[in-house]
């Protein structure tokens, strides 16, 4: 076999799961990882030119906030407010488990919210820094309203569950 050695193919690529989580149980799991993760990569883009910026960000629900820096993000965001939001848990990229593979892909609508706005204040606030902080800083809050969710988990095929679930807004 030329250097190759034989080996059998792991069940997890040969398994075909296509059984989806109650509505009510993917929610849980989906909050459950919004709230573990802290760092997240917001694509935007304009003029066909798309753009990826790692950046923190904080959920309440399933609305997420980001404290954005001026750049073209913010710039891209004004002129187009479709963004998606890719986070993941980094345990995958040291593992040689396939199982430990999660994460999620969301595509929604970003708002920016200003000092003077309704709402800053307590977007900035669950990023636990000090009130005072907000009177100094010159950038804005991104607020990302999903459309859809979708959950990769490929520990799910344990469960006998589809690896990728998809979660959909009831205002969409």
């Amino acid at each position: 076999m030329s250097g190759q050695q034989h080996c059998e193919v792991p069940e997890i690529f040969t398994k075909r799961v296509t059984r989806q989580l109650m509505p009510e149980e993917l929610e849980s799991r989906i909050l459950r990882f919004l709230s573990s993760r802290q760092v997240c990569v917001l694509s935007t883009c304009r003029d066909n030119q798309p753009r990826s910026t790692p950046i923190l960000f904080r959920s309440k629900g399933f609305t997420l906030y980001m404290a954005g820096e001026p750049g073209r993000k913010l710039g891209n965001i004004k002129i187009n407010p479709k963004v998606s939001v890719g986070i993941f848990d980094p345990k995958a990229e040291f593992s040689d488990d396939i199982h430990d593979i999660t994460g999620l892909q969301i595509s929604g609508h970003a708002k920016l919210i200003g000092k003077d706005d309704p709402g800053f204040m307590e977007a900035f606030g669950l990023f636990d820094r000090p009130e005072a902080w907000a009177r100094h800083w010159y950038g804005m809050m991104i607020e990302v309203v999903p459309d859809t969710i979708e959950l990769l988990s490929m520990a799910l095929k344990r469960e006998e569950y589809a690896a990728r679930q998809i979660w959909t807004s009831p205002s969409s």
